[in-house]
Order: structure tokens, then sequence, then C-alpha cells
């Protein structure tokens, strides 16, 4: 991994590493099916509920429990348990109610008007509105609503959920020593097929080369994020490359609507045009990425492949710069620091000076940068960057809507267009899929028009494995399953 996990609490985290560990230990009612190769959209399948009823006017889903489940402390899993999770990260007026856990949960609780116990094995969860997106979002927000052993939380405290995980999924917890490894070791007692490995250490090696040699001497049999230039050299000597060309997730950029030198549009869409995005793929990461102009990529079915938002135009960006009396801008990028991707913002920092803005990069340790994107830049930072999405268009509600903006959300840009807002209202209860297309299409074209981001690329999310890795799947998102994994 190139970066420690920020926590291990999955509804009090935003680190797609982190998902890696916990996509593990715990499960949500419902569940993507990470184990089809190829698949555009993972299925969404039983979970924690065997199946799930939606009453006609889409507001009332009701959830009916599997039976027999056991959390990893031996704690029975039923329907008070799921009222407690919900309690924990939307129920403000609940004494059970975590505040840390509301910014991040937010894209899938924001819709919930109530959440009752019909029986032991039952749950029936109101919305506020119809939204044909729901199951997905909960899926893939940037909390997720697994579920945690009540019990462990009222021994260790919401705190204490970090570094004590308990939940119900195919591994369970063993140990994590800060700055050097996680573990997780196969759940015996699992409801389900049990995983086929024994145990799974996780290893946080920021430096590239590190990681790198880890693989090579069979310390470490699969890295992420590896580094781009050694990919044919490595794929050479006989390890695995493995790349998912349906990933939903765009590395961008935020711009900052509180800083007072980016109040111009100009200004922004000139940063937009100075960067070249096709000589990033291509001579940094190596085919690994795609240029991307705009905020839906081509995991999400909103995508158009037409679309080409902001052009790689330095003289035409210097001109709009001039037409808005800029000169001698100084402007504050932070990021994040992890090696491979630290050579894109030094490429963004040049590209900019070349049209005359000279930018200060500002790096910061991975969980610390995670916590500082998430609360909002202060009006002297300029930009951002992050790499995410959904596989559902829904996903760019998520960064963009005027009511997600800090500290309730993590639009961390604090961008507002109300028109934006009233679309992507129509487009979460609209039910004819293609229509609901058209929307999402026509909020990525006003929000291209605006500036409000810099997209840079599509991720193809490459991995490389050892030849000994069988039964890998990388799906289209981040974090994968590791239950069907072997080592030969």
């Amino acid at each position: 991994m190139p970066a420690e996990t920020d926590t291990l609490d999955p509804h009090a985290t935003g680190g797609w590493g982190t998902y890696q560990i916990t996509y593990q230990i715990f499960e949500g009612l419902v569940k993507e099916d990470l184990t089809k190769p190829n698949a555009a959209t993972p299925p969404i399948v039983p979970g924690l509920a065997t199946s799930w009823d939606i009453s006609d006017d889409g507001l009332v889903y009701t959830f009916h429990l599997r039976q027999g489940v056991k959390f990893h402390d031996g704690t029975p899993f039923d329907a008070a348990a799921v009222k407690f999770n919900f309690d924990r990260f939307w129920n403000e007026s609940s004494p059970d109610f975590y505040k840390k856990a509301k910014a991040f949960v937010i894209a899938y609780t924001k819709w919930i008007r109530s959440v009752d116990v019909i029986d032991p094995m039952t749950v029936k969860i109101t919305l506020t509105a119809p939204n044909y997106q729901w199951l997905r979002q909960g899926l893939q927000s940037y909390g997720q609503p697994l579920m945690v052993s009540p019990a462990s939380v009222k021994q260790f405290g919401n705190e204490g959920v970090a570094l004590h995980p308990v939940g119900t999924g195919p591994f369970r917890f063993v140990q994590r020593d800060q700055g050097v490894k996680t573990v997780i070791e196969r759940n015996d007692a699992y409801w389900g097929a049990k995983a086929k490995l024994d145990r799974v250490i996780f290893r946080p090696l920021q430096d590239p080369a590190t990681r790198v040699n880890a693989l090579e001497n069979d310390e470490v049999q699969m890295i992420t994020t590896p580094p781009w230039d050694e990919i044919e050299r490595l794929t050479g000597e006989g390890f695995v490359l493995s790349t998912n060309n349906n990933a939903p997730y765009i590395n961008y950029m935020h711009l900052n609507f509180k800083n007072p030198a980016l109040q111009d549009v100009r200004v922004r869409k000139a940063i937009n045009m100075a960067i070249d995005r096709a000589g990033i793929t291509k001579e940094i990461m190596h085919g690994t990425g795609r240029p991307e102009g705009g905020m839906l990529s081509p995991g999400t079915d909103a995508y158009d492949p037409q679309f080409k938002g902001s052009a790689y135009d330095p003289e035409g960006a210097k001109k709009l710069l001039a037409e808005a009396g800029v000169k001698d801008l100084k402007l504050v990028f932070e990021l994040p620091q992890y090696g491979t991707g630290e050579l894109v913002e030094t490429w963004i920092q040049r590209d900019l000076k070349k049209v005359g803005i000279d930018v200060e990069l500002r790096k910061y340790e991975w969980v610390t940068y995670l916590g500082k994107w998430a609360g909002g830049m202060s009006p002297d930072v300029a930009m951002n960057e992050i790499g995410w999405g959904m596989s559902t268009p829904a996903w760019i509600g998520v960064v963009s809507r005027c009511d997600s903006a800090p500290p309730g959300g993590i639009n961390s840009g604090y961008y507002c267009n109300p028109e934006v807002d009233k679309l992507l209202d129509q487009a979460i209860v609209t039910r004819d899929p293609a229509a609901a297309k058209d929307i999402y299409q026509k909020v990525n074209r006003i929000i291209t028009d605006d500036a409000a981001f810099v997209p840079i690329d599509d991720d193809l999310e490459p991995i490389l494995l050892s030849s000994k890795v069988k039964g890998f799947v990388n799906p289209p998102e981040d974090w994968f399953d590791l239950s069907t994994v072997s080592v030969e």
C-alpha cells in the first residue's frame, strides 16, 4: 500500500486504501459482487440482507436480514444491530450518534427519513424522496454503511473502533501496528464461502522503490499504485499487471471558490487549459490513465465519450489571464505525499508556470492530508487534489452540490451553483435511465463551463501481482474482494 490507513472505522473514513482492508472485515445489507471479471458495473447482490422490497413510490425499503450471522466477537447480527449502526452514523437525536461519521456518510444518509425495526430480522428504511441510485450510493459513499458490532462500540467507544474493528466479514481483524502493518485472518465462522487465505498482511510502504523491492524479494505479493515507470520492467520479469478499463475514478483538482484569486472564471478556465493531460498520461503514467476533461468517467453509465471538456491550450490560457488583468499570480496547491502521484503535481506546477502562474506545492502525509481535504480548503489555498469517484453518476453531486460543502460534506472547494443543485435533484428522482443520463451530462457541461474542477485523468487502477497469486479480480472500484484469492 502507498500510504497508511486513516482509520479502520468504516463509518468515519474516506481513504480508498482503508476500504481495501475494511471491505474484508465488514459487510453491509447489500454489497457489490467484486468477483466478476470485466464487469462494467459490479452487480448489487444480497449481503447481510437476503432480500429487500422497494415500495412503488420509491420511498420505503424493507430489508429481510440473513439468519444465523454473528459478528466476530460472537454477538448476533439482527435488526437491533442494524438500527444501532444507522443511529451511529445518521441519527443525530440518538445517544449512539457519532458526529465524526456524519460528513463521511452524508451522500447516503441525507435521504433517510426514518429507520424502523419491524421484527428481529426485518428493518424498514423510509426516504425523504425517491432516489433510484440510493443503494449504489451507499456502497460507494465516502464513508460506508457497513455493520459494526454494537457490543464492540460499547466496549471500546466510538474512537476505539478505529483500532478494534469488529464486523461480520470473511476476514477478522488481528493486529494493527501503526505505520508498519495491519493483519487480518480468515473468519472460520463466516456465514458464506470461507476465504482461501489464512492471513493477509497490509504494509504501508510510501516510497515507490521500497514497494518494488518488497515485491521483487517476495516480501509482498501485491502492490497497489505501482510506480508507473517500473511497470514494463516488472511485467517483463514475470510479475502480473492488473488494470480495469471501467474503473469509475478520476484524478482531479478542486479549485477553491473562497480563494480571492479564483473568483474570475477566466482564471479558473486558464488553469484548466494550461495542463497537458495527454502528456501526463503518456509520459508519467505510461498508459495506466486516460486524459479526462470532465467529471464523469467511463465507469459511469452517464459518460459521454464525445465530451472533451477543457482542451490543452497554453496560449489560450495566457490570453484569458491577460483579459482578466492577472499578472504574477501565485497560488498554493495542497497535495498528499505518496511518491508517484507527486510526479503529476510537479508536471502541473511546470505547466502552470509556463502560462505565468507560480504554484507552491504543500505536501502532507496521507492521513493528515485526507483530513485537510475533507475539511475544506482555507482561503489562502487555491487548489488541492484527490482521486476517486463512483460508478453511479450521482457521485457528481457529492463533490459539487452547495449543501455538500464542508463541514457537512466533501465539496472541498465550496463550489455552489443552484442550477446544478436543481438538476441533480431532478436526476436522482428520474426513473428513466436515459433521461437521467441526459441530466447528468448537462450537469457535467455546466460544471465544466464554471471551471469548478480540474479533471486530469481516468485511472485504470494498476496493481502489480506476483505470478503466485491466483483468483484476484481487479473490479471497477478502488477496493477488492480478497476472499477468492490464493497464493501458490
